[in-house]
């Protein structure tokens, strides 16, 4: 059996700063001061303020995850092998010293068959029944070639495990031959390991509600949730550690259980962890933004040495403002920027009454880039409705400089007419003084829809 692999830490899909930011130092900590073997993941592609980051700072981001589903190769066993020019005798070996099947190999490692215990008796039956020695040495000097299961069924490592056990079950071999994308040998899977596969081990950031999670995450084991988000439904199968606190960030939930556990991080970390709370906190100015937010930052921007070891707690937070107008300005603006990605790299769904929609969120320095995008933005979000079966589609586009946001709509026309926003001629909706989609869009969106549902 292949080893078991090191408990995956992830934040949500379409991942923000924070939620790059808090699985990386999250996994750091963990890896610090449990003895289980954590790694960071993310479930989305960087965004442009987390590339920013990661660049300027030299970090590696996460590792992609884009399914925690069980797959075959996390229940094969590598199996010794045979080649097909091989003999019988070898065979015969073989399996006495394993106690499995032998996979029979051609020159390029993909296998041309299987060979059994069983199978091999059928071949000596007639030599075992027989006086004569000469012909069962004969029988075991043939090769094992000739006398191999060539019509076994053959799994693939990538193929998910639930996909495959109907067939498997409809299948009388207790051991099927595994292969790799290239066709080649990669073990054996035994049918009992399809039908108990182990789950991957996963430990939640920056969210706790299931369709906002990796995919695949009902077949995993949810070991921990560590989150400053509302309360949703996620079942576990035994009590967890669940940590939820109402602080702008999850990196400072992380930065605070380091400083908890007397950790300090290496400058890099300490940096990302920084851009995490200034992106989530839209550099302090956010609602959610807490005192606790703001210690966090300061701890975080000395590990990172963002201005002398000898500054003052003013100082560095000049320094730490600096840093936040960096970070902005890299993520801001509309552009050119293709419509799809606007309105899917910074996305959450959130089910209300057995009705689904999706509020998205951009940044920009500005409103006057947006006008000349509405019409597309519009078709955009339309096109989210109808392929993701939305009720309504939101995108939140917020102004960081002057911290007040405009709304974009589609879906159905008495969702959008519940929303209490001041309708512009433009078509879009003025939000003033909004800036938080968790503190301040979500709640009166929750709030209005609850009426029609």
């Amino acid at each position: 059996m292949k080893p078991a692999e090191p408990i995956l830490v992830i934040g949500h899909r379409n991942p923000d700063m924070d939620a790059i930011a808090s699985a990386v130092g999250y996994a750091w900590l963990l890896n610090k001061t449990r003895p289980e073997s954590y790694i960071a993941g993310r479930c989305g592609n960087l965004n442009m303020q987390t590339s920013f980051a990661v660049e300027r700072f030299g970090v590696t981001p996460p590792v992609l995850i884009t399914d925690v589903r069980s797959h075959v190769e996390n229940v094969i066993e590598v199996v010794p092998t045979l080649d097909q020019e091989q003999s019988l005798l070898e065979a015969c070996q073989l399996i006495a010293r394993t106690r499995r099947p032998v996979p029979v190999l051609d020159e390029t490692s993909r296998p041309v068959g299987l060979l059994s215990g069983a199978g091999l008796f059928a071949t000596f039956a007639d030599a075992l029944s027989s006086t004569s020695v000469l012909a069962l040495a004969k029988e075991f000097d043939r090769r094992a070639i000739t006398a191999m299961d060539t019509t076994s069924l053959v799994l693939h490592a990538d193929d998910f495990v639930r996909d495959v056990v109907p067939q498997a079950l409809r299948n009388e071999q207790d051991d099927f031959l595994v292969v790799d994308a290239a066709g080649r040998y990669a073990g054996l899977c035994r049918k009992s390991a399809l039908l108990s596969p182990s789950r991957r081990q996963v430990v939640l950031v920056d969210h706790n509600e299931l369709q906002q999670a990796v995919p695949g995450l009902e077949e995993a084991e949810v070991m921990e949730v560590l989150d400053h988000h509302r309360l949703s439904t996620l079942p576990t199968s035994v009590p967890i550690r669940f940590q939820i606190e109402p602080v702008g960030s999850c990196s400072t939930l992380v930065s605070e259980e380091a400083h908890d556990a007397g950790r300090e991080f290496p400058k890099e970390i300490a940096a990302i962890l920084l851009c995490g709370i200034l992106s989530d906190t839209l550099v302090f100015r956010s609602p959610t933004v807490t005192e606790r937010d703001e210690q966090a930052a300061l701890r975080l921007a000395r590990m990172a040495q963002l201005a002398p070891d000898q500054a003052t707690d003013d100082e560095m937070m000049a320094a730490i403002a600096e840093l936040g107008s960096d970070l902005l300005a890299a993520g801001a603006g509309l552009g050119t920027r293709a419509v799809s990605e606007i309105v899917n790299s910074d996305i959450k769904y959130y089910d209300i009454g057995g009705s689904r929609i999706g509020i998205a969120q951009a940044e920009v320095t500005s409103f006057a880039e947006l006008s000349v995008r509405i019409p597309d933005l519009l078709a955009g979000l339309q096109s989210l409705v109808n392929d993701e079966k939305l009720a309504m589609a939101l995108l939140m586009i917020t102004d960081v400089v002057h911290g007040n946001s405009r709304l974009l709509a589609a879906g159905i026309t008495r969702y959008i007419s519940a929303l209490p926003y001041t309708h512009l001629d433009d078509g879009s909706m003025d939000a003033p003084e909004i800036v938080s989609r968790k503190k301040q869009l979500l709640p009166t969106v929750l709030a209005a829809l609850s009426q029609l549902v």
